[in-house]
């Protein structure tokens, strides 16, 4: 199904939505989550070893991100909030074009994170940290079973509805789109708490928010962000 207004009417009929304190909120609880969930699982499992198992962390983001989404849930089921950041259709312009303009925008990402690492930053993990963690987790089936959940299920859903669906349009109350763009992108770099991957995390954002802006569909930017996620695992987690 596609839309053909300009832009989503809920907005117009529901001007305080999304806010800007409830979305800043929705974004700290998510990080408190994880780091509940993660020292939860943590004292859970780790027994008499002092040194924590990497897959704990992976555990704490998926937990967290499944009590994020159910909270979030109930607060977006109200008032036709989830149609109205575009959860319900693929947007306002056709399927076909809002796919070229995402490959597009990816490509761009991709090219200047490229360039990034090959020359501003030679040699120099831009992920080293979390690198490291998924490399020292056991392949087990379970583990892996997890880690893609985490990573190219949960993560992707729960980003995209904090930092575009709720930060961006919140934004955008106060600021030019390009401004709340930026914004969003920049928040959405520096909570991944990896200095180095900031500019490469931020270009990929821009990429993402831009997408959302043409198209008013969140449900094509989740989809977008899942496939990027489940490739860079693979290609460096499952690819020998």
């Amino acid at each position: 199904m596609q839309r053909d207004d300009p832009a989503p009417t809920a907005f117009s009929a529901r001007s305080y939505y999304p806010g800007l304190l409830p979305t800043l909120a929705f974004i700290l609880l998510y990080f408190a989550l994880q780091g509940v969930c993660t020292a939860v699982i943590i004292a859970a499992t780790q027994g008499t070893s002092t040194t924590p198992e990497p897959i704990s962390i992976i555990w704490g983001l998926l937990v967290s991100a499944v009590i994020q989404l159910s909270l979030m849930g109930l607060y977006l089921r109200k008032d036709g909030r989830a149609g109205a950041l575009g959860l319900h259709d693929f947007g306002r312009i056709p399927l076909q074009k809002a796919t070229g303009l995402a490959i597009l925008l990816v490509a761009a990402a991709m090219a200047f994170n490229f360039i990034y690492a090959t020359y501003v930053i030679p040699g120099v993990d831009m992920q080293a940290d979390m690198a490291k963690i998924l490399a020292a987790i056991a392949r087990t089936p379970r583990n892996m079973a997890a880690m893609f959940f985490a990573i190219a299920i949960a993560a992707p859903v729960v980003e995209e509805l904090l930092f575009r669906g709720l930060l961006q349009n919140a934004l955008a109350k106060y600021v030019p789109i390009w401004g709340a763009i930026l914004l969003s992108s920049l928040l959405f770099a520096l909570v991944h708490l990896q200095p180095y991957a900031i500019p490469g995390l931020m270009s990929l954002s821009i990429a993402f928010g831009y997408l959302y802006h043409r198209t008013g569909s969140l449900r094509t930017n989740i989809m977008l962000h899942m496939a990027n996620n489940v490739l860079a695992l693979v290609m460096t987690q499952f690819v020998n």
